[in-house]
């Protein structure tokens, strides 16, 4: 492995949004939805200290994930998006690395919970489940949708329930 993980710094954003572009950028995807969660987040700065990542080979940006504040019936968690690995580099763990890292310090920080939207044979690895089992629904795909997934970490507790909005989803108050 000659690729490390670590904090994003404000010289990376150049990067990480060339690289979202690239690793969504499919007839089936929306890169440009994904470029504007990161932007947007920016804009708010929603993202979590510690929990914005990214893996570098030498100097270049390899792989980013988003950690950033979402809401959860007035309690704040942690909402995920986008995790995106160089096309050039995918298949060689830096996803999975990006993962466990993020988890690893979102539950050293002391949250609760981490949401996302994604594949649940990818992110069951990380013990993510389907979020209807904890009570936690995301309403733009409606209750119970297998894609939408929750990790609970060592400070959850059942109260943690209801709809969940990530911070680009929640009106600006500024």
């Amino acid at each position: 492995m000659k690729w490390s993980i670590r904090s994003v710094e404000p010289n990376d954003r150049d990067a990480i949004v060339r690289l979202v572009g690239e690793a969504f950028a499919s007839p089936s995807l929306d890169d440009h939805e994904e470029v504007a969660i990161v932007e947007i987040t920016w804009e708010r700065n929603a993202s979590i200290d510690g929990l914005e990542l990214v893996a570098v080979d030498g100097k270049a940006v390899v792989g980013y994930v988003l950690g950033a504040r979402a809401d959860l019936g007035g309690r704040a968690v942690v909402g995920v998006a986008p995790l995106a690995v160089a096309v050039s580099h995918q298949r060689r763990g830096i996803g999975s690395a990006l993962m466990n890292e993020l988890i690893r310090r979102a539950d050293d920080q002391g949250w609760a919970l981490i949401a996302l939207l994604g594949d649940p044979d990818f992110y069951g690895r990380f013990g993510f489940v389907g979020s209807s089992t904890c009570d936690i629904r995301y309403d733009p795909i409606g209750k119970g949708d297998p894609h939408f997934q929750v990790r609970r970490l060592h400070m959850f507790d059942a109260s943690y329930r209801g709809a969940l909005r990530y911070c680009w989803e929640i009106p600006d108050t500024h």
